[in-house]
């Protein structure tokens, strides 16, 4: 009974981490730190500073963040604040949003009668569908899903460790309920009814249903099971010790400047062990 009690009251303390996988690295996110990490001609790269997520401390804005519709514009705001905090994020999601809409714009123009037109149509009314595929197989074949899964298996060493090994790590699950791409069954939902609703404020009003949607049934067990079904199989794959390696570097060193044992600022280099 004592070491049940003594195991609750150290899960008490354990911070609360999230992170973001690029194509060369990982961003993690603390209470009041966040790392950046990458891998460059055999050395991790991190850089400890003071996180970039906006959490809200007004009270005012914090009782909004609780009624229906005005919690959405704040959830995609923050979003939005994450992103613009990572360049090449931001410059990816423009280009994937160029890029969809002269894919659409093909579409139409070669949409008419016969088989090739009807696919051309079919494609220019559902346009998610191709762009999901191209995500999928960037996710699951390329470096962004392993650092994904990388992500979460040093998240969850620390959450059942306390702390965070390459040993521990490898034994993790790449599953995490926190996932944010969990949110993706809701979005894909809501993009498929996009061409059986002709009312053009529907592309505005399809971000407050998915907010909505998944701030009511995101953390319900089908919701979580979905999610789980989206990340095992689509948006993580299993980090290589190469990926891991800057993980664990990076969620060390973000722990140690939240335990206030090394402060933020300076880019820490260090030689890679693989």
């Amino acid at each position: 009974m004592a070491r049940e009690t003594a195991l609750g009251e150290r899960d008490k303390d354990r911070m609360l981490f999230g992170g973001m996988a690029r194509w060369d690295g990982l961003d993690l996110y603390g209470p009041a730190y966040m790392s950046v990490a990458y891998r460059k001609k055999g050395e991790i790269h991190v850089r400890i500073q003071p996180s970039n997520l906006w959490r809200p401390k007004n009270p005012a804005i914090l009782r909004a963040s609780r009624i229906p519709v005005l919690r959405s514009f704040i959830f995609w705001g923050r979003l939005l604040t994450q992103v613009i905090g990572s360049l090449w994020t931001l410059v990816f999601f423009a280009a994937t949003m160029a890029a969809l809409w002269i894919f659409v714009s093909i579409m139409q123009l070669g949409s008419g009668d016969g088989l090739m037109g009807g696919a051309f149509g079919f494609l220019a009314a559902f346009p998610i569908l191709p762009v999901l595929v191209l995500f999928f197989a960037l996710m699951k074949f390329g470096a962004l899903g392993r650092y994904h899964g990388a992500e979460h298996k040093v998240v969850a060493a620390y959450e059942k460790y306390g702390e965070v090994t390459l040993a521990n790590a490898r034994k993790a699950s790449r599953i995490h309920p926190r996932c944010g791409t969990n949110i993706l069954a809701y979005i894909i939902l809501a993009a498929l009814l996009d061409p059986l609703i002709s009312w053009w404020g529907y592309a505005i009003l399809q971000f407050i249903l998915i907010s909505e949607a998944w701030l009511i049934f995101g953390k319900t067990r089908p919701s979580i099971a979905v999610g789980n079904f989206l990340q095992e199989h689509f948006t993580t794959t299993e980090p290589r010790r190469a990926e891991l390696e800057v993980a664990v570097e990076s969620l060390d060193r973000l722990i140690q400047a939240e335990e206030g044992k090394k402060g933020g600022g300076s880019l820490v280099t260090v030689p890679a062990r693989f």
